[in-house]
């Protein structure tokens, strides 16, 4: 597959998948509300996805791969999943965890195929730590939830909103210091 037409299929995996999951929460709320925080930090998981995808995809060049391809089709593929679990905590809990997992095995990926070596040297200490961390975080939060689902369910409310937001720090974090780079020319 050639590098442009991957990255048009990535960018419209990205597009699908943030739609249906949309599509996939208004209906249920159509159909069964569901509490209005899980409803609220499952659209700011679905956009925080979307935007980390669709930063990442048009910043680097992905070499097309099955395994990328899969990793993608995974991702986007549970959230829509999370989108329907949303009414049962423990439902959703899990859905949450098995993202985490996606990204998890997506950051060793990335690490491991040494992804992140692009750019001046500083772009690539920047990118491997982003890995690194990324691939941390998501093991924790996966772990973490499914330890709450089990011994703490009653807290699941609470530490889920808690777990998003650290999330959207660190994919603040990773663009604002992505985009000081490329500014000062460090990309190439």
């Amino acid at each position: 597959m050639k590098a442009d037409l991957s990255k048009q299929f990535q960018l419209t995996v990205v597009v699908v998948g943030f739609f249906t999951t949309l599509l996939v929460l208004a209906m249920h709320e159509i159909v069964r509300p569901a509490p209005t925080v899980r409803v609220v930090v499952t659209l700011v998981v679905a956009l925080s996805c979307a935007i980390r995808y669709w930063w990442v995809i048009l910043l680097l060049d992905w070499p097309p791969t099955w395994f990328r391809t899969l990793l993608l089709l995974l991702a986007w593929s549970a959230l829509p999943g999370v989108a329907l679990a949303v009414g049962n905590v423990t439902g959703w809990a899990l859905s949450l965890s098995a993202l985490s997992t996606v990204g998890f095995a997506t950051e060793v990926y990335n690490g491991a195929t040494k992804q992140w070596e692009v750019g001046s040297d500083e772009m690539r200490r920047s990118l491997r730590s982003d890995h690194t961390i990324g691939a941390a975080a998501t093991a924790g939060s996966a772990v973490l939830l499914v330890a709450l689902v089990v011994f703490l369910p009653a807290w699941l409310d609470r530490i889920i909103p808690v777990l998003v937001a650290l999330d959207c720090v660190r994919l603040i974090m990773m663009i604002n210091r992505h985009q000081r780079l490329i500014e000062a020319g460090r990309l190439q």
